[in-house]
């Protein structure tokens, strides 16, 4: 634990420094300023993830910082503690005795995690299982229509930059929605809506504590809206 607390120190102090080192460049300050101005412009011409204008702000905002010598430095940092990390783990594995008292037979689901782009979730009528999604950006609707709820706390974490995300939930299952975001706003099942500055937000529809079909919703990004509607 110590030594996590002390890299995450160790990089604060180096992002704060390049971060400084930025600020103190005319060059580098015109760069973000030109960077910030196509985000404006990509938000008010619709917020598309496909935009010009938003790849453009993401490639200059990049550029500054990966020139300035400190970010090489914390990334450089980076790279070696993985790596310590890694052989420390790998060591300790080696120092276990595995023991085997019967084969059991273990049903494994892997999935490849899109970073980019929009992406529905959807589910079978067979059951449920829980969703957990971390992405860069994009749209996400998560279709629970066809879907069974088995009498438990069915989740659904979702993590990303930015980007909409669609809860589409069936007429007879509750919800509860936990959301946090830097920018952004949550629509609730058509009630109301609330816009979210640097906030954290929760609601769960009325009969959510009593239903036996029900789901909890986590939705965290730093730009993005949130959405949940019944069909």
């Amino acid at each position: 634990m110590r030594k996590v607390q002390f890299f995450l120190l160790v990089e604060s102090i180096i992002f704060t420094l390049a971060c400084f080192d930025v600020l103190a460049s005319e060059t580098a300050r015109t760069i973000l300023l030109a960077a910030l101005l196509l985000l404006g412009i990509w938000y008010l011409t619709g917020r598309k993830i496909t935009s010009v204008f938003l790849s453009s702000a993401i490639f200059l905002i990049f550029l500054v910082f990966v020139l300035n010598p400190y970010f090489i430095i914390g990334v450089i940092f980076l790279l070696i503690y993985m790596m310590i990390n890694f052989f420390s783990r790998y060591e300790k594995r080696n120092q276990y005795t595995h023991l085997h008292f019967e084969d059991t037979a273990l049903e494994a689901h892997k999935q490849k995690t899109k970073w980019f782009g929009n992406q529905d979730h959807s589910q079978d009528s067979y059951g449920f299982e829980d969703i957990n999604i971390v992405r860069l950006f994009g749209n996400d609707v998560v279709d629970l229509d066809e879907t069974i709820l088995v009498g438990r706390d069915n989740i659904v974490v979702i993590r990303k930059t930015f980007g909409k995300t669609k809860i589409i939930l069936p007429i007879d299952v509750e919800i509860s929605l936990s959301a946090a975001s830097l920018y952004g706003r949550v629509y609730f099942l058509g009630l109301s809506y609330w816009d979210l500055r640097n906030e954290s937000f929760s609601i769960a529809s009325p009969y959510y504590k009593e239903s036996h079909k029900r789901v909890k919703v986590v939705v965290n990004c730093i730009f993005g809206d949130v959405e949940v509607v019944r069909v």
